[in-house]
This record gives C-alpha cells, sequence and structure tokens, in this order.
C-alpha cells in the first residue's frame, strides 16, 4: 500500500486538490505502533476541519478499521465526503460479517475496489450495502526502457515469503528443471519466513541456484529489476499486486497465477504466461518456454512494456481519480 501512495502523491490531482497523507499505522515494535496511531490523531483533530473529502486507504481488518476509526469519526462529524479505498481481492468474501467494516462502508460515500473484478464480487457479496462503487488500477509510474543487454539469466519473485505467496511451488519448478538450466539462478526478494524456505531449498539441493535476499529497496531492488529476465509470481490471493506492474515497467516477462485483480489485464501469450494455483509442473513448462526462447521473452517484455505505459498510465490514473473527487464535491 505505502507503494501506491508514493505513485499517487506524484500525480498532478495530488496538489489541484491538495491532499495530505496522513498515515495511522507503521510496521515496528508495540510502542512505536501506539505512538504513531496517537500522533495521527491529534494531527487529524488539527487539520481535518480543512479538508472536503478523506480518503481512507484500507483493508477490512478488524485491528486495521479499529485504529482508523476515531478519523473515520471525526469526518462523519465534519461531515466530510469519505472514500473508502478497499485494498483487497477475494479475501473480500471473509468480511461479510464483519460488522464494523459494513458499519463503515455503509456509512461512506463511494466505495473504490482495485478490479472490475472485485467490483463485481463486492456488489454481490456485499448487496447490502447501498454505496455507489467504482474502480480505480493502481498506477504505474514512468520508468525509462531498460537496455535489454542488462538482462541476466535471472529469475525473481518479489514478496512476503509465506504460505500465500508460495515461493515451494517456484522452487519445486526449479527443482524439476535446473539441471538443464545451470546458467539461470533464482533470487527470491522479501522477508517473512525467510528461514523455513532457505531450509526447503536446501532439502532439494538448490542453495546453489537459489539466492534469499531478503527484503530490498532502493538501488539494490532496481538493480534485481533491471537484471531479471523473468519474474514468477504464485500467489493464491492479491487485491491488485504492484510487483507485476513493476515487472511490466522493467522489461521482465511474467509468470503468474490468476491471482487477485489481474484478470482484467491478462493477455495470455502477450502480457504473461499462466499457470494453476499451486501448479508447479504448469509453472516448470511455461519457465522452460520462456528460458529455450530469448525472442519469446523480448516480444513478451515489449509488448508489457506498452501496455502498462497505457493501462496504467499516471495521466490515465489521474484522470480517473480527479473524475472521482470532482463528483464528490459538486
Amino acid at each position: 500500500m505505502a507503494t501506491v501512495i508514493r505513485t499517487l502523491e506524484s500525480l498532478p490531482a495530488w496538489k489541484e486538490f491538495d491532499c495530505y497523507w496522513l498515515g495511522t499505522q507503521i510496521q515496528r515494535n508495540y510502542a512505536w505502533k501506539v505512538w504513531y496511531a496517537l500522533k495521527s490523531y491529534f494531527i487529524a483533530l488539527c487539520i481535518i476541519w480543512r479538508y472536503d473529502i478523506i480518503h481512507f486507504h484500507t483493508v477490512p481488518d478488524r485491528i486495521c478499521l479499529i485504529i482508523q476509526l476515531p478519523i473515520f469519526l471525526l469526518a462523519r462529524i465534519g461531515r466530510k465526503k469519505i472514500i473508502m479505498h478497499i485494498h483487497m481481492g477475494n479475501q473480500l468474501v471473509e468480511h461479510t460479517k464483519n460488522g464494523l467494516f459494513k458499519w463503515c462502508l455503509n456509512r461512506s460515500d463511494i466505495v473504490v475496489l482495485l478490479a472490475k473484478k472485485w467490483k463485481a464480487l463486492f456488489d454481490e457479496i456485499f448487496s447490502d450495502v447501498k454505496v455507489p462503487t467504482a474502480v480505480l488500477y493502481n498506477p504505474s509510474t514512468h520508468v525509462e526502457k531498460v537496455d535489454w543487454g542488462c538482462k541476466q539469466k535471472l529469475i525473481i519473485m518479489v514478496g512476503y515469503m509465506n504460505d500465500n505467496k508460495a515461493p515451494n511451488v517456484l522452487l519445486e519448478a526449479w527443482a524439476m528443471i535446473c539441471d538443464k538450466y545451470p546458467e539461470w539462478k533464482v533470487s527470491l526478494l522479501g522477508n517473512g519466513e525467510v528461514e523455513r524456505f532457505k531450509q526447503l531449498a536446501e532439502d532439494m539441493e538448490l542453495q546453489d541456484s537459489v539466492e534469499f535476499a531478503g527484503y530490498v529497496v532502493g538501488e539494490e531492488k532496481k538493480r534485481y529489476l533491471e537484471e531479471a529476465s523473468i519474474f514468477c509470481m504464485c500467489s493464491y490471493q492479491e487485491g491488485f499486486p504492484m510487483v507485476v506492474l513493476e515487472a511490466w515497467e522493467h522489461d521482465i516477462c511474467v509468470v503468474t497465477t490468476p491471482v487477485g485483480g489481474l484478470p482484467d489485464v491478462l493477455e495470455e501469450g502477450k502480457n504473461a504466461l499462466t499457470f494453476d494455483f499451486g501448479d508447479a509442473k504448469g509453472l516448470a513448462g511455461q519457465l522452460i518456454r520462456l528460458m529455450d526462447s530469448e525472442s519469446l521473452r523480448r516480444q513478451l517484455a515489449d509488448y508489457s512494456y506498452n501496455f502498462v505505459e497505457e493501462v496504467f498510465s499516471s495521466k490515465r490514473i489521474n484522470e480517473e481519480l480527479k473524475n472521482t473527487y470532482q463528483k464528490l464535491i459538486q
């Protein structure tokens, strides 16, 4: 979500509507979390009155909602227009009986979803929420086209290492084919249950060709994105994964499950190759197709770069965000 906010801050609409980002949650220890939330309440109490729209970026998790609730109540008291921007996808089905979530939804002016697929799901399973819904894709940041000469025989996965992200599926697929591709390497970027999956890689005797790079940001992350030739996503649940947009922006071929809101925009064989959830053999087959053909890798990378520039351009998302704001304050 932080990546999305940073991108939104770069849009012209951010300045045009005099937007201000007020964070309520931080990934630190308990004392820091409490201090950060209390600080946000004090700031909100001082400044909320000069804003017309309060745009909440949230998930239906009860703790998240409870932390944001004091500011939500201030917005209601001040009769502000409220946007509930839900950063979640198929997990929505788990929250149909979440009373606090539905209470907030019914007291908002519009609910924004990450993909057409999630708007359709939301309208179906929250039919008792009588609030307009809209779709706003996450915006991409313009990245200059990567020099193909920078590309290495490298497969990357990016994300929090857990059962949902399923790095084990990539490891299982790689174990089936790695002997035939000794020049290729796999790097897994992210924190989480790293030691667990590292042990799995060692049990499969993959330690010579698989790297666990940990949580990387800035120039180090940029280097991986510029050098990688294939990006792999094995997730079971996502909202709309920003990492796929980052891969497309950096001329990386994407191999993914049809997860989250991606089916809205996936074009098989053009901007991605897909495989079924948990299907390591299917993933192995798609990796082989790409590793065996540099021309196919170039074809997918070129198409994907142009695709993300068109569909997720900051200009396009900026106009849609402006239209949302303007409709609320008319």
